[in-house]
């Protein structure tokens, strides 16, 4: 039990372990110049940066109230909004490529009575369109970079590895997702390979049956998203709002310091910065898209102090302040299960219950 235990605290806390290094790193020979910076920020404009992060997650928590509602799931604006928000922040936290914000995500919704199929089916929606605007931002972000400097470095070369990777992944979700033979045959796969994750860590697995009846349901929700395929516009459009409010945080952070940045020059480090989070071993990129976002902008005349501290007050206002909120907001949707629990429970046991109290 015991090795269990410490293999789980490691795939925990080795990735942040590891991020954290990066940044001490990063920071450590810069602490002077963000000292000096730290005395003339704005707070109006801190302000700024923290509205906008609270947009972002809400335009999350909107995309997937839509997608859901879509499916026939019209959960309360807010429970949906909370779930979005807090499996998001739990990804920024466990590196998992993703599968742990996915988890948190599925748990939640089946504790209000969401399958785990409809649960799959809105979140690979949800990834694709992400996937898809992030092309276009790290598109945007190298084609600026290109008409601003006329040497083609290493800087076209991420941005070219970077968009090449968003849209493989988008297509093979979106040919996964659409291609029925595809995904049943690799959908069996990674049921034996989360049965094999899950014996390795708890010595338990997931039945047959309990696959065979999310097969089922993931079919289901693939067919009545082919079918209302023109609602999926507001999906994006949300996914779109989201993108502008993580620029938005990052250009009132550069404002807060007294940085006034070009339009073309701020997306060009954003979208770099963005490229960092994708690595799988670091949660949410930590130290990777701060090192790389210092350096974007340092080359592009920011000193780099400055361009650290903007990068770290993106870091605190869109990844860390949030992590905390959603304490609260998990509490919050623990509450809120009772009403499911109760709606499902028979109602002479749920009336003798009440008797007997």
């Amino acid at each position: 039990m015991a090795k269990q235990d410490l293999k789980k605290k490691l795939f925990i806390y080795a990735p942040i372990g590891l991020s954290l290094a990066i940044l001490a790193a990063l920071v450590y020979p810069n602490l002077d110049a963000l000292l000096e910076t730290v005395k003339t920020t704005d707070t109006f404009y801190l302000l700024c940066a923290l509205f906008f992060s609270f947009t972002s997650y809400l335009f999350i928590g909107m995309s997937l109230w839509e997608v859901l509602k879509i499916l026939g799931h019209r959960l309360p604006f807010w429970e949906a909004t909370g779930v979005a928000f807090v499996s998001t922040t739990v990804n920024y936290f466990v590196s998992s490529a993703g599968v742990s914000g996915f988890a948190t995500r599925a748990h939640l919704l089946s504790q209000r009575r969401v399958p785990y199929g409809t649960s799959v089916t809105s979140s690979v929606v949800i990834t694709v369109f992400i996937y898809l605007v992030l092309a276009v931002i790290i598109v945007e972000g190298m084609f600026l970079q290109m008409l601003k400097s006329s040497s083609y470095g290493i800087t076209v070369f991420q941005g070219v590895a970077g968009v090449l990777f968003v849209l493989t992944f988008a297509f093979v979700l979106v040919l996964l997702f659409f291609h029925h033979e595809l995904r049943s045959v690799w959908a069996r796969k990674l049921y034996h390979l989360i049965n094999h994750l899950m014996y390795f860590f708890s010595r338990k697995e997931i039945p047959e049956e309990t696959f065979i009846l999310f097969e089922s349901q993931l079919a289901k929700g693939i067919h009545t998203i082919q079918a209302r395929k023109y609602e999926l516009p507001l999906v994006l459009a949300y996914v779109c709002l989201d993108w502008v409010s993580n620029i938005l945080i990052l250009h009132f952070a550069f404002m807060s310091i007294g940085v006034h940045l070009h339009t073309s020059t701020l997306v060009i480090g954003f979208a770099l910065g963005q490229l960092m989070t994708i690595i799988p071993i670091l949660p949410g990129g930590l130290g990777a898209m701060e090192a790389a976002m210092t350096a974007a902008y340092a080359g592009m005349g920011v000193p780099v102090g400055q361009a650290l501290m903007a990068s770290l007050v993106f870091r605190l206002f869109y990844y860390l302040v949030p992590a905390f909120g959603s304490v609260f907001v998990y509490w919050g949707l623990r509450v809120s299960e009772r009403h499911y629990e109760n709606a499902a429970a028979p109602h002479g046991r749920h009336k003798g219950a009440h008797t007997h109290a």
